[in-house]
């Protein structure tokens, strides 16, 4: 356990099986100045007349900055975050299968690689958004059942890693009877968005990644999201998943006069060479042109090995087709293009 003065407690894990290749995890000086919305040139220039700290350098002498140095830098600029505002967001289609936990994991990781204060919350009791980061979801004695039914304070569910920029809160199988524990308390869709409120402050960013059901625990956090992101399958099974969320969404706003302020979907695993996925997508297009983005996650071996590792693509392979594609995602939906990439 760690307890920091005048701070809730919380507890600190590493994120266990890459916590070495995240500790060497850097960036030149030209990808850190892209990030901070400045040309080479300008970084090391205020470095030089000591505006901003000396850049570290390895053995070689070589410049190199790490993902925590983002934010510190940013400060001494009096830059604004890349995020205006805090976004609550909810990756969510009840149709399993289709790579949300292993995207959003990668999603909320590679904003967090960007200097973004974030918080992921695993809303499954399988625990695959917690085991998409190389965590092991059992070693974890609180869920978010824990601040949801028992009313203990979320910070002290919240997991820190050892990127300063990310927590979590995990989930495993103790979260299962959240759904039957809800049932009978008072404002029961709206308990989320309640406990919430108490640390969001802290946060530009809440990723949360979902079950695919139609649930309590899943209302509650469609009315704690600001946005909707959903991932679908180049098929019509996923087509008619989605026929059956928007279905939901509409009962969901004449019962509780809720909107979601954006709703994004994208194809995930697309492979343009087959028949099948050019179909579906020219159907998503034509019945989902309002809500569907431009980026398409293209079908990877690289994003399945780094899954089956435990392990952010960001991680595993930054170059791969893959973190390319979930780095126009985030370009697309959070209007970040032109100052996050790393090189």
């Amino acid at each position: 356990m760690k307890k920091e003065k005048g701070s809730m407690t919380t507890q600190s894990y590493p994120l266990i099986q890459k916590a070495k290749i995240l500790g060497e995890m850097v960036y030149s000086p030209m990808a850190f100045a892209k990030m901070l919305g400045i040309s080479r040139y300008e970084l090391i220039e205020k470095e030089a007349k000591g505006t901003l700290p000396p850049a570290k350098r390895d053995s070689h002498h070589q410049r190199y900055y790490k993902p925590g140095d983002i934010v510190k830098y940013r400060n001494y600029l009096g830059l604004l975050s890349p995020i205006p505002s805090i976004r609550k967001q909810l990756f969510l289609n009840f149709k399993g299968g289709t790579g949300k936990s292993t995207v959003s994991a990668s999603y909320g990781f590679r904003l967090a690689q960007m200097g973004v204060r974030t918080l992921l919350i695993d809303l499954d009791p399988q625990g695959h958004l917690t085991q998409c980061l190389g965590l092991n979801n059992q070693q974890f004695t609180k869920t978010l059942f824990n601040a949801l039914i028992e009313k203990e304070e979320i910070g002290k569910v919240i997991v820190k890693t050892d990127l300063p920029t990310l927590d979590i809160i995990p989930s495993n199988l103790n979260l299962s009877p959240v759904e039957l524990s809800l049932f009978s308390m008072n404002s029961r869709e709206f308990r989320l968005r309640r406990v919430l409120s108490s640390v969001e402050k802290n946060y530009e960013l809440i990723v949360m990644d979902a079950s695919p059901s139609i649930g309590l625990l899943n209302l509650n956090a469609i009315l704690a999201s600001n946005d909707l992101i959903i991932p679908v399958l180049a098929d019509f099974l996923s087509y008619h998943g989605l026929k059956i969320l928007f279905e939901t969404l509409s009962t969901i706003e004449e019962d509780f006069s809720f909107v979601f302020e954006n709703i994004f979907i994208f194809l995930n695993r697309y492979n343009e060479s087959h028949r099948i996925c050019k179909r579906s997508k020219k159907a998503l297009e034509t019945h989902y042109e309002k809500y569907l983005l431009n980026t398409v996650i293209r079908q990877d071996t690289k994003i399945a090995e780094a899954t089956s590792q435990g392990t952010p693509i960001f991680l595993f392979a930054q170059s791969s087709k893959g973190a390319v594609d979930i780095q126009s995602l985030i370009d697309e939906i959070l209007g970040l293009k032109g100052v996050n990439h790393v090189g």
